[in-house]
């Protein structure tokens, strides 16, 4: 008969032995490495995270980039306005806009005209005094590695050469967007980035806040004074170097000016890769006395420039170590190209200029109270005693984000997968937008099945008829739309680059209105399957919702029935309102072109239709193209009465129209909605495109309710938004008591 042990109070924990024991056995070191190299590998991952999905949504992330350099860069002139004289948000936002996207449109349009069409022949002459230069070598019998070294350098260059014109001069209407999505981000952050600064950190104590904000400010300052000196010392060498190329009769002046700008943008590296561009092109043209002469005037006036205009143009700008500028470069160059290279030297100034103040808002509030929170963790044996506190919330922060971003991961494969998702997505969208149609009938003495019945074939009727409409205009006649459209678009006599926009809409639509008619049977399957979970949401679906909020803890039931009910309002406000805003530009467009005479008129309103549920960029595309069909076909008159509608038609689209839809039903910015059309199209396709401003409306309207499911401060009896006890507090407060930190 086994003996009785001891009772379970005196019994040794067997867990907490072992993990003494193993802490006995592990060096401090060892112990401090490992605390500190997680907290660090977490962190790193959700950067490798952010990046990961920056460089897939890389139009959002270029657009996004264009409008904060041009914001920190023409900055300067909204405050003016605004300050000196008196001028409101909107009207100096708007002529600072106009005056910084001038400013681009006229870089770029000399980049293109002045370099691309002379691209091939360059290389050509390149290559032409490489093979002499290796030649020359050769036949002086200078060593192999050196001849070697030589060949990889000027390879080198030559490949940078090649990638940079195929960025510049490959997709058009990447560019384009990215510059339009630019421009308008750029209003929208001179009218209103200060409040929604004010709105990102408005949870934040106020130390913090503050904190942040004056350094936010120092740091944006510093980093357009940087910018606009990079752009001042950049024209200055460009104007200096093709002066020199002038006097020696170097061929090329107009490319390799452009050369010498845009690589003064680029610190270190920029320099040394035009001057062997120049180089090469003086030996391959004027011979080695030339290439001499031209080292020797570039050396002078580097050397002038560096003591007359450097130390005046950067003495208020952020200071980079020359090594990060060559890590954050080559790290651009890598991730995002030949964008990646110029934006990558701001990037990094900011994050430079802002880390002390975010450390600072993630660190101790005293230095007494760090070490008091220091000791209890140590008396608990918790290893976070170990780290920094600024780290170990850096940490805590980054591994749970990993968990959330992993479920938003599986969220999004879920909603885009489109066997599954797809007749789901539609049936919940449509039994939204038809819900109050039901209760309306239910009223007037429809039963819930009567009721869901009438309502979900009446919205397959419409359907059906829009979908038909939509296949049979658009499958045969999108071709002649892209074809008159770049013929219009070629006698605006502009250059290559507008017709080559209007041919690169081609690639999108026209394969997917093949795969429109080819996948007829399936778009079939989903529809009807889609019809029948509708009719099941319309008449079931309330009795589902209302036994889900029975499992949900009372105190929180009445807070996510209140989100669930904005969300449904929300999806029902964004599809009818915008349904009646494509109808209403379809039928303008549709029949504006009738009454002219134009031809396509019929499949040109569908396009405006469909293109209506993409905002602002959609409708902005469609009533172009019927301008372009005009100025293909039309006269005079033709001409300018499309011109006039397709101007003012946008102007009332994108400035009364759409924020009083997306506004009111959406409450989203219209930078959001902006942004969300290429991050639904990247993530979903056109399907993607439409749902995605009703989603995120959602997400931003119900974001508060489902944290406060999941705060545990709920459970404590604190109101949500208010920081338990414990928290730490301005570093002017000294706390009377020792408190740990929180470990999430």
């Amino acid at each position: 008969m086994a003996r009785p042990g001891p009772p379970p109070e005196a019994r040794p924990d067997a867990t907490t032995t072992i993990d003494v024991a193993g802490d006995q056995l592990v060096p401090a070191w060892l112990q401090r490495l490992a605390a500190i190299g997680w907290r660090v590998l977490a962190t790193l991952l959700v950067g490798a995270v952010f990046a990961a999905v920056g460089i897939y949504l890389s139009t959002v992330t270029a657009a996004i980039l264009v409008g904060v350099i041009v914001v920190a860069t023409f900055g300067p002139i909204d405050q003016y306005l605004r300050t000196r004289r008196g001028w409101p948000r909107g009207p100096a936002a708007a002529i600072t806009s106009v005056i910084a996207l001038g400013a681009v449109i006229l870089t770029v349009f000399l980049v293109v005209v002045a370099f691309v069409p002379y691209t091939i022949d360059l290389l050509r002459t390149i290559q032409a005094a490489v093979d002499g230069l290796l030649g020359w070598l050769t036949n002086v019998g200078a060593p192999p590695g050196l001849i070697d070294l030589v060949t990889g350098l000027i390879r080198g260059v030559e490949g940078w050469l090649t990638a940079a014109v195929a960025q510049l001069a490959g997709p058009i209407g990447t560019v384009v967007t990215i510059l339009v999505l630019g421009g308008f981000l750029t209003f929208y952050l001179l009218e209103d980035g200060d409040r929604a600064w004010a709105t990102i950190t408005e949870n934040l104590d106020e130390w913090r806040k503050d904190a942040l904000t004056a350094r936010g400010v120092v740091a944006f300052s510093q980093v357009g004074d940087y910018l606009r000196g990079t752009a001042i010392l950049a024209v200055t060498a460009a104007l200096s170097r093709v002066a020199f190329l002038l006097v020696l009769g170097v061929p090329f002046v107009g490319p390799l000016g452009v050369i010498v700008f845009l690589s003064g943008f680029v610190p270190y590296l920029g320099p040394l890769f035009a001057t062997a561009v120049l180089s090469l092109v003086t030996l391959a043209t004027r011979g080695p006395v030339a290439v001499v002469a031209l080292l020797l005037l570039i050396v002078a006036a580097g050397f002038a420039q560096n003591r007359l205009l450097t130390r005046f143009v950067y003495r208020s700008t952020v200071r980079v170590p020359a090594a990060i500028v060559l890590i954050v470069v080559s790290a651009g160059a890598a991730l995002f190209g030949i964008g990646g290279v110029f934006a990558a030297v701001p990037v990094g100034a900011a994050i430079a200029a802002f880390a002390p103040a975010v450390i600072q808002a993630l660190g101790a509030d005293s230095d007494a109270k760090a070490a008091r929170t220091v000791q209890d963790e140590v008396g608990a044996g918790s290893d976070r005693a170990l780290v920094p506190i600024w780290l170990d919330r850096l940490g805590q922060w980054s591994w749970r984000a990993l968990v959330v971003l992993a479920l938003a991961a599986v969220a999004v494969q879920l909603i885009v997968v489109p066997i599954f998702s797809a007749p789901v997505v539609i049936a919940i969208i449509v039994a939204c937008a038809m819900k109050p149609s039901s209760d309306r009938l239910r009223e007037r003495g429809l039963t819930p099945t009567s009721a869901a019945l009438v309502v979900t074939l009446g919205t397959v009727l419409v359907v059906s008829v829009v979908l038909v409409a939509t296949i049979v205009s658009l499958a045969g006649q999108l071709p002649e739309i892209v074809a008159q459209a770049s013929t219009g678009a070629s006698h605006m006599n502009l250059g290559p680059v507008p017709s080559d926009l209007v041919r690169s809409l081609g690639p999108t639509l026209i394969p997917t209105a093949a795969a429109l008619v080819s996948n007829v049977a399936g778009i079939a399957v989903v529809l009807v399957t889609a019809a029948l979970l509708t009719f099941f949401f319309l008449r079931d679906g309330p009795d589902w919702w209302a036994r889900l909020l029975q499992r949900i803890p009372a105190n929180r039931r009445a807070v996510l029935g209140d989100a669930g009910a904005r969300a449904a309002r929300i999806v029902n406000g964004s599809t009818v309102g915008t349904g009646i805003v494509s109808f209403f530009g379809a039928v303008t467009q549709g029949a504006t072109m009738a009454i002219l005479g134009l031809p396509l008129a019929f499949p040109i309103a569908v396009l405006t239709f469909v293109g209506g549920f993409s905002p602002y960029v959609g409708t902005f595309i469609t009533t172009g193209l019927g301008f372009l069909i005009a100025v293909a076909v039309g006269d005079t008159f033709d001409i300018v009465v499309m011109a006039i509608f397709t101007v003012v038609f946008n102007i009332v689209q994108g400035n009364f129209v759409a924020p009083l839809v997306y506004g009111k039903a959406v409450s989203l910015h219209p930078a959001v909605v902006l942004l969300a059309a290429p991050i639904g199209a990247a993530v979903g396709g056109i399907v993607g495109m439409i749902l995605v401003v009703p989603v995120f409306g959602v997400i931003a309207a119900t974001w508060r309710s489902i944290i406060y499911l999941f705060d545990p401060g709920e459970e404590r009896g604190t109101p949500f938004g208010v920081q338990p006890a414990g928290e730490i507090q301005p570093p002017a407060v000294e706390s009377t008591s020792p408190a740990p930190a929180r470990s999430s």
